[in-house]
């Protein structure tokens, strides 16, 4: 059984980090952080690694269906060098913005916007963007937050109306605090904003190529059969919570049969093998000795003593 749950550790390790960096998350007695500490539904919500993970490549796919997001990912970013790199920057951005103590939260949302702030350019199309146009802020923005409220909604617990209201409220602060100068805080408003986004999304060239090397297909990498598999698995799996829109476009959808007796009991499965494995993340370990005021708790014995440290 260690051994099991090491090996879900590691590969969780690998793709997101450990987060349990105490300039990050110990500091101030009582910080509560920019999220509302423990009585929050960021907390309880981003808390739930299995929903964090589950959404990653949903929330990585809806960002760059956006043609302006793709083309600066493509053009810009090492996602072929280092594989792991965008998701680690979705993920970790999660529960450091989360968890974080409020000075250094804020220090990663401005290292962030630093490094969008260097990337610009202009699409085959003919479009030019800029990374740090608040527009494309609040894209990315919410395809986070949306995906992880949809994951920890389907596998964790039903979450209400107002559960979700007052999530998405909390998580706004850090779309704002991002570059955005507006995002939607309520279910209505984020429905009413998707729709108004979606004439905007595209599958191109670009989207492609990348989706390709996300399922282990591009050739740019040698992998087994076994690991294209998993590889297929996952990103399918994930975008269950996408509209079926998105999924049609991805490349993604697939018939009831498919998605009832194969990929949502996988998904399903993944999210308790990660609930399991992991328990209690180091950062809301230490959060919550913070808010307490109380000597930092050691992290989980579950959780492996190596540390990696990633940038956001």
């Amino acid at each position: 059984m260690r051994s099991i749950k090491a090996n879900i550790i590691a590969q969780i390790e690998l793709v997101g980090g450990r987060h349990d960096e105490a300039e990050i998350y110990g500091g101030p007695a009582g910080d509560l952080g920019l999220t509302g500490g423990p009585g929050s539904l960021s907390w309880e919500i981003n808390g739930d690694l299995a929903s964090v993970t589950g959404a990653g490549s949903a929330a990585i796919l809806m960002e760059v269906l956006h043609p302006s997001v793709m083309h600066g990912v493509f053009t810009q970013s090492s996602y072929r060098t280092d594989p792991y790199a965008r998701a680690r920057n979705t993920l970790g951005y999660v529960p450091r913005s989360t968890f974080g103590n409020t000075e250094a939260a804020t220090r990663v949302i401005e290292h962030v916007k630093r490094v969008h702030s260097y990337i610009n350019g202009t699409r085959a199309d003919g479009v030019s963007y800029r990374a740090l146009d608040p527009a494309l802020i609040a894209w990315v923005h919410t395809c986070i937050p949306w995906a992880i409220m949809t994951a920890f909604d389907r596998y964790r617990r039903p979450l209400s109306r107002a559960e979700k209201d007052q999530y998405l409220k909390e998580q706004a602060l850090i779309g704002r605090m991002g570059g955005a100068e507006w995002v939607p805080e309520t279910v209505s408003e984020l429905e009413d904003y998707v729709e108004r986004m979606r004439p905007l999304m595209a599958y191109n060239d670009q989207t492609r190529q990348f989706g390709d090397f996300l399922l282990g297909t591009s050739g740019d990498v040698a992998t087994t059969r076994q690991q294209r598999f998993e590889s297929w698995m996952g990103p399918h799996g994930s975008m269950l919570m996408m509209p079926d829109w998105a999924r049609k476009m991805t490349g993604t959808y697939h018939s009831s049969v498919m998605e009832r007796f194969i990929l949502r009991p996988n998904e399903k499965l993944k999210s308790r093998l990660v609930r399991w494995a992991v328990g209690e993340l180091p950062c809301k370990t230490m959060a919550l000795a913070r808010v307490s005021g109380a000597a930092p708790r050691p992290a989980s014995s579950d959780i492996s003593n190596s540390r990696q440290q990633y940038a956001a």
